[in-house]
């Protein structure tokens, strides 16, 4: 069979989850990946390439006709059976507007998706949720259509190097933050925390992990810290080992599906202390793992922190418990293979879609409004 991913090239969870499903493909699989990329996006381009047969790479600007961007992306769609994994809405608007041969597959990862799943749901053969608030939401929203969504929790690699417990007894707590710097993760809440801890007297260290748009804002609200190191590698190993290094995983975010952050860390045997929000978080984090404060609640995050740092028994237990559930749960080599094995049936759920073909762009995006004409006027408007 013939599977093709569209992944918009940003960093984040969505990629990495696509890119780890594309390493553990079934047998007579042949994987391609469409990597979408707009030039005025200011989200860090995840830039990855994938270990698959062939790789597109479809860039556009927000100057052009929306209709010539469908046109467009619509032309790296072969014209012959298959399956099409879908994660955002450029994608889904292209095939409301131009039927394909393939059966078409979502990946509903949080509230956003939910929504794409109510505007082009027709377009979509199977839902796939990886958290059971989503699977529950969806299932309510489409009740006539129960048979074709699905509840296939994703997973990551168990890394090799793990946390050794070796410093068990130790002053300092190692409290590392991963993800993107955007206020939506809750970075802002990080030098609160800070205060909180050193006002306890808590002796910690913080290696923040990412980029964004709003690095250097960050590390203005911040200010000096030596005990602060902000660090952006290269490879996902040479993070993974770094993470491997650190106690505590440090997520005060506002808004999440299923973090492959939380399911990475934990790998490593990171203890969690993340927000509490309905879906992925509550699905994996308990008692045995980790915690889960409500979001805001910076005081809760710091007397999490602050148990941990003081009771490193319970510390070095719940580490343990983080990566065995990485292990019995989690590892992608096992859930990668019930998604394609969803994937394999592309024939059985394949259906005859009524195109809806609804409205993109603005008003100069109309499909009676030549495309060269779209962008002279926009090019004379900018000027």
């Amino acid at each position: 069979m013939e599977l093709i991913y569209f992944v918009d090239n940003k960093m984040g969870g969505v990629t990495s989850l696509n890119y780890n499903l594309s390493c553990y493909p079934q047998q007579d699989t042949r994987q391609i990946v469409i990597h979408i990329h707009q030039r005025e996006w200011t989200m860090t381009k995840s830039d990855i390439h994938f270990p698959v047969d062939l790789e597109h790479y479809f860039e556009f600007s927000g100057d052009q006709h929306s209709y010539q961007i469908l046109k467009d992306l619509y032309q790296l769609v072969p014209d012959h059976e298959g399956a099409l994994v879908l994660n955002y809405e450029n994608e889904m608007a292209m095939l409301d507007h131009y039927p394909v041969k393939q059966t078409t597959y979502q990946l509903v990862h949080d509230s956003y998706n939910v929504k794409l799943a109510i505007k082009y749901g027709h377009i979509v053969d199977v839902f796939i949720c990886h958290n059971s608030i989503i699977f529950e939401e969806l299932k309510s929203l489409f009740p006539q259509r129960v048979n074709d969504i699905f509840y296939l929790p994703h997973g990551v690699p168990v890394v090799e190097k793990f946390r050794t417990h070796t410093s068990e007894n130790g002053n300092v707590i190692k409290l590392l933050f991963l993800g993107r710097m955007t206020s939506g993760k809750g970075i802002y809440d990080l030098p609160v925390i800070s205060k909180l801890l050193t006002e306890r007297a808590v002796k910690f260290e913080w290696l923040c992990i990412g980029n964004g748009p709003e690095l250097e804002a960050l590390k203005n609200a911040w200010g000096e810290q030596p005990n602060v190191k902000y660090v952006s590698p290269a490879t996902n190993k040479e993070v993974m080992d770094l993470c491997a290094e650190q106690d505590v995983f440090v997520l005060p975010t506002k808004f999440e599906g299923s973090p492959v952050s939380l399911l990475e860390t934990m790998s490593a045997g990171l203890v969690p202390v993340i927000t509490k929000l309905p879906g992925g978080i509550t699905d994996i984090v308990t008692s045995e793992i980790g915690f889960t404060p409500q979001k805001d609640d910076n005081v809760a995050f710091a007397n999490a922190i602050e148990k941990l740092s003081k009771d490193r028994t319970l510390l070095k237990s719940l580490s343990i418990n983080c990566r065995n559930k990485i292990i019995e749960s989690y590892d992608v080599k096992q859930t990668a293979k019930e998604y394609h094995k969803l994937f394999k049936r592309y024939t059985e759920f394949y259906k005859t879609k009524k195109l809806q073909k609804k409205r993109v762009g603005a008003k100069l995006d109309h499909p009676l409004i030549p495309f060269t004409l779209t962008r002279f006027l926009r090019t004379l408007k900018s000027k």
